[in-house]
This record gives C-alpha cells, structure tokens and sequence, in this order.
C-alpha cells in the first residue's frame, strides 16, 4: 500500500482526519501541520499520497505541489474550489465531504500512479544510497554554516534546485563543493 501523510493548518485537524483514516483501515504515515515536515517525510518514503488543506502554515498548497517527490500526489481538501487555481496535477475535494470520496481518491491516487502498467508490480522511485549521502551532506553542511534546522536545510536544497532547474542532487553536490 502507498504511503499516506496528513498535513493540516492545526495539528487537532490532521489528528482528526488521521483517526477517521484509521478507522476505514489507512494507517497515516505522518500527521502533522507543517508542509515542511510532510516534505521531509515524503523524501524518506517510496510513494503515496499528501492530504492537505488549502491553507497551510509555512508554505502554500501550490509550492507544496511543486516541491513534493514525482511518485507523491497531492489530495487538497478545501471549501472553496472555484476561487483558487489549482495544480493540475492534484486531485481537489471540496469540504465538507463524505469519507467515502477521499478513500477512493486515495485507492485512485494509489492505483493510477503507482502500479506498472503491464503486471500490476508496484513501482520504487527511490534514490540510490550515493545520492541520499550527497543530500545528507549537503544538509548537514546547511544546518552547521547556516544555523538551519533538518527540515529547513531539506526545503532549502529543493527550492534552490527549483530555482535553478537543477535536481536535488546537482544542488546537494554544489553546496557540498561550495563550501
């Protein structure tokens, strides 16, 4: 099964939406309210879905759309869907809603991008050891020189590779080669 995470404005709403995902049998990955840490968290893990509100603390739904993993999708859970423009790649529910739509938007989200066409494998995207060492690296060099925290040196390293359409990689190698 896919990773899920929840991502809130307050922690009392993602425990909330975490609870009701248990109780249909979807156990949350990470319930938090901060992008940051569902961003740290989706690094770690292979593939699935992040569940979030249209408003978030630190960042909003769009740059959170546009730094998350390729084998993450975005679930935005919002009341107003007409007003904002919304990444075309995520899927918009509009609040309130009934359970039953956000679980088969997890089991579509899960089906239509995780699985191989050809014989139903589920597919990895996951980084090679080397690769995970250059961005640990460069985190690490990140959090010392400039104070920063892990998440904040994460986020850092992905804006800056959005910055200068580089992949995390290439900027974790020029921070490290930098300093």
């Amino acid at each position: 099964m896919s990773s899920i995470i929840v991502v809130m404005p307050t922690i009392e709403e993602a425990r909330k939406i975490g609870g009701l995902l248990n109780k249909h049998g979807y156990r949350p990955d990470l319930v938090c309210s901060l992008a940051a840490d569902a961003l740290n968290e989706s690094c770690r893990l292979d593939n699935g879905v992040i569940i979030c509100g249209s408003r978030l603390n630190d960042m909003s739904f769009i740059e959170l759309n546009d730094c998350i993993p390729r084998y993450f999708r975005l679930i935005i859970l919002s009341r107003n869907i007409m007003n904002v423009e919304y990444p075309e790649t995520a899927v918009r529910l509009q609040l309130p809603l009934k359970m039953s739509e956000l679980i088969r938007a997890i089991d579509n989200e899960a089906s239509k991008y995780f699985r191989h066409p050809s014989d139903g494998r589920v597919m990895k995207h996951s980084r090679d050891r080397e690769d995970r060492k250059y961005i640990d690296k460069a985190k690490e060099i990140l959090i010392k020189t400039k104070g920063m925290t892990e998440p904040e040196a994460h986020r850092y390293l992905q804006k800056t590779a959005m910055d200068n359409s580089t992949s995390l990689v290439e900027t974790a190698r020029m921070v490290i080669l930098l300093n």
